[in-house]
């Protein structure tokens, strides 16, 4: 148990958590029409929703295609570079803001 704790105390979650997404997102296979919708609106019938097509873009922009990723939704390329912005920032205040606090401090 005190192991598990240890690991847990040298992990920061989201940006694990947000890092397995984005690497999903990079191993799926985009241009795959039929997939299972966690989509609440999609599954309750609504066809609009401002989130669905996210995932998808982010999945083309991984792969390249510029023109897809913009097509499934506007705002993909966009929500990439915030996500890669908040594991980037989350990352440096877990490791690198600690390391230099224990430097300044003792």
């Amino acid at each position: 148990m005190k192991k598990i704790k240890q690991i847990a105390r040298l992990v920061e979650w989201e940006a694990f958590l947000w890092s397995v997404g984005m690497l999903y997102l990079l191993f799926i296979n985009p241009y795959q029409e039929s997939h299972v919708s966690l989509c609440p609106y999609k599954n309750l019938g609504i066809e609009f929703c401002p989130g669905c097509g996210l995932g998808r873009s982010i999945s083309f922009f991984f792969h390249g295609d510029f023109l897809h990723s913009i097509q499934s939704h506007p705002l993909g390329i966009i929500a990439f570079i915030i996500i890669l912005a908040r594991i980037v920032h989350l990352v440096r205040r877990k490791y690198f803001n600690k390391k230099q606090s224990e430097v300044m401090y003792g």
